[in-house]
């Protein structure tokens, strides 16, 4: 190992020799320094030899046969972290020592090294922090150098580790390096690499979003939440609101962002809902431990989702109140551009006028009609009955062409035309119900 105890403090004995300019006298120096019994492991005290010959790098290690399990356990933890860069260990060291300051007036917290409380136990992995809180047990692990090169190994190595302590009896909190984040939230959109999709974790506060959101879908039953604030999803979302912590470090003044999310589907590209922009805790408070570690600020978030329903309740409002002009541009066919007004509809003989729409078979009405509406606006007015023959048009031609598309706003060909039934009788109007009632066909 790389680690040994000598005048009074742990050293990093390669850090040390690959520091001196002599280095061979250094390595000569120290060798002699250890014989005597100077430096010793730091976890069971026994006298360490330094070795530094062609097969091996510089070392520490036991006398033969005599290797503790802690100190086999921080070889394999070294050797797990590897990859990583620079800042890791630094980050590291300063979320450790925070925690660790905790104990001191927390009887029931017990903050370790990962290696240090499960090396025991001959472990095949080992979580950056160990946390143990009146009995509940967290694995704390950061990652960085997540990128697209190389990310399906760093994704087999997260899931295995991930399913290894959850094994164990672990619940895992992950941080991830703030250089991966990335977003688009005038979309509510934040891009993942498929590694950083896997680390999304699932806490008190995600649970409250989780009942607002729901609440909020049963308030607007006919609403796409995220099709208000123009996220475009790759199927239907499962409402399960879920967290990516990134950490920021300047110096060693760190800071923690927290994200509140809903996965989009698991494929490439990866992406997310983001219910929120995100925002940044110093790390002192974002890490204060209670019946778990607490990665928030309570007071911001309950202004968050205040303020997420308050911005719902709006959208669907200026919705409902938006009114398209008459003769509103209903389809493109070839370069020619059709209008359809309420004086032409009254002159129109509506049977000949449904003959001559419907004659056509499907795949020619799709090769030949360009429809493109905000479907959730539409059906809106068919509930608020102030559709217009235009609207009715372009909504029928819409649902022709899109039927199993209908799912993605979270309605079926039934449900539509249940909306239709409860709205068609105090339409005055004929060509708008001819309209509406073929939907009900299809």
């Amino acid at each position: 190992m790389d680690i040994g105890f000598y005048n009074n403090e742990v050293i990093n004995i390669k850090s040390l020799l690959l520091s001196t300019e002599d280095k061979d006298n250094a390595i000569d120096r120290y060798r002699k320094i250890a014989e005597k019994g100077h430096i010793t492991c730091p976890f069971c005290m026994e006298k360490l030899y330094l070795r530094a010959g062609d097969v091996r790098d510089i070392h520490l290690a036991h006398r033969r046969g005599r290797t503790c399990q802690i100190a086999k356990a921080y070889d394999t933890y070294q050797a797990q972290v590897t990859r990583e860069n620079k800042r890791h260990s630094v980050i590291k060291e300063i979320i450790y020592t925070d925690l660790k300051g905790q104990e001191r007036f927390k009887t029931d917290l017990r903050v370790k090294y990962g290696y240090e409380e499960k090396g025991h136990e001959s472990w095949k992995h080992y979580p950056d922090i160990y946390l143990n809180k009146n009995g509940r047990e967290f694995a704390i692990c950061l990652i960085t150098n997540i990128h697209e090169i190389g990310d399906t190994k760093i994704v087999n190595l997260i899931n295995k580790r991930n399913k290894y302590f959850v094994d164990k009896g672990l619940e895992t909190i992950w941080f991830i390096e703030e250089r991966e984040l990335a977003y688009d939230y005038d979309h509510r959109v934040l891009f993942l690499w498929e590694a950083e999709y896997g680390l999304a974790i699932k806490t008190k506060e995600d649970r409250e979003w989780d009942k607002l959101v729901k609440d909020l879908i049963e308030e607007f039953p006919n609403v796409s939440v995220t099709d208000l604030f123009g996220y475009r999803s790759y199927g239907s979302l499962d409402i399960d609101v879920r967290s990516l912590y990134y950490v920021h470090s300047e110096g060693n003044n760190i800071t923690i962002s927290t994200h509140r999310i809903i996965l989009d589907r698991k494929k490439s590209p990866y992406r997310a809902y983001a219910l929120t922009k995100g925002y940044k805790q110093n790390i002192s408070y974002a890490l204060i431990v209670e019946d778990e570690i607490l990665l928030c600020d309570q007071e911001i978030e309950e202004k968050a989702r205040l303020e997420f329903a308050n911005e719902v309740a709006f959208r669907v409002d200026e919705l409902m109140n938006y009114t398209l002009d008459e003769s509103e541009l209903i389809v493109t066919v070839g370069e020619s551009i059709e209008y359809r007004t309420e004086e032409t509809s009254k002159t129109t003989d509506l049977k000949e006028d449904h003959d001559r729409r419907f004659s056509i078979d499907e795949d020619t009405l799709s090769e030949v009609l360009v429809v493109d509406i905000d479907f959730t606006d539409y059906l809106l007015k068919v509930k608020r009955r102030t559709i217009t023959v235009a609207e009715a048009r372009q909504l029928n031609h819409y649902v022709r062409l899109n039927k199993g598309e209908l799912i993605h706003y979270g309605f079926t060909i039934q449900a539509l035309s249940k909306i239709i039934d409860e709205s068609i009788g105090r339409i005055d109007d004929p060509a708008i119900r001819t309209w509406l009632v073929d939907i009900q066909y299809l």
